[in-house]
């Protein structure tokens, strides 16, 4: 009998911050698209002691991929009695500061009609963030959930700044490989 092992790695994905009612309580929350189905993602803190805590997106990968997508929504609740406005969460992009916001403030957007009419939209490129800048870039509705291979490198702004931010600041080509195991992506392919 072989035994599997499971590697730790920074992952990607899409994160919000909110207040939780008038508490002194803040819940971060971090979504994305997993290419393994026996993949799994986790928030996890930091051990730098300060408040409100700093967060890893970990993603737990097994030497298998059981090959099918697999949206994941992971959620932490932390206190927050100094005040702080934002977050801070590691991943495979790097350092990524996370506005806290209010209830009342959080979008109904839901399909792209209405992103259509409000003209939401966001730039997302491909993991590793390269040193020249951003590849493999799309332009997709700001609600919109994407692969874990793609991190937010814009917006949300209209569909005409996403394409001039596109224009200017990214390389179109793909290329295999990078921090996160995927299994999917190699340069046999």
């Amino acid at each position: 009998m072989s035994e599997e092992s499971i590697k730790r790695v920074l992952g990607v994905a899409d994160y919000d911050a909110y207040w939780i009612g008038k508490s002194l309580l803040v819940r971060l929350t971090a979504r994305g698209l997993l290419p393994c189905f026996n993949y799994t993602a986790q928030l996890e803190q930091r051990p730098e002691r300060v408040s409100p805590p700093n967060w890893n997106m970990v993603f737990y990968t097994p030497d298998v991929c059981m090959t099918a997508l697999r949206p994941f929504e992971v959620s932490v609740v932390m206190s927050n009695v100094g005040g702080a406005s934002s977050l801070r969460v590691f991943d495979a992009t790097g350092e990524n500061e996370v506005k806290i916001r209010h209830e009342s403030d959080r979008e109904q957007t839901t399909n792209l009609q209405s992103a259509l009419e409000k003209d939401q939209f966001v730039v997302h490129a491909r993991v590793p963030k390269g040193a020249s800048g951003h590849h493999g870039c799309i332009v997709v509705p700001a609600d919109m959930v994407v692969s874990a291979i793609y991190y937010r490198a814009y917006g949300p702004a209209s569909k005409a700044d996403c394409d001039a931010f596109v224009a200017k600041n990214c390389d179109v080509s793909i290329t295999a490989g990078g921090e996160i195991p995927w299994p999917m992506l190699t340069d046999e392919q």
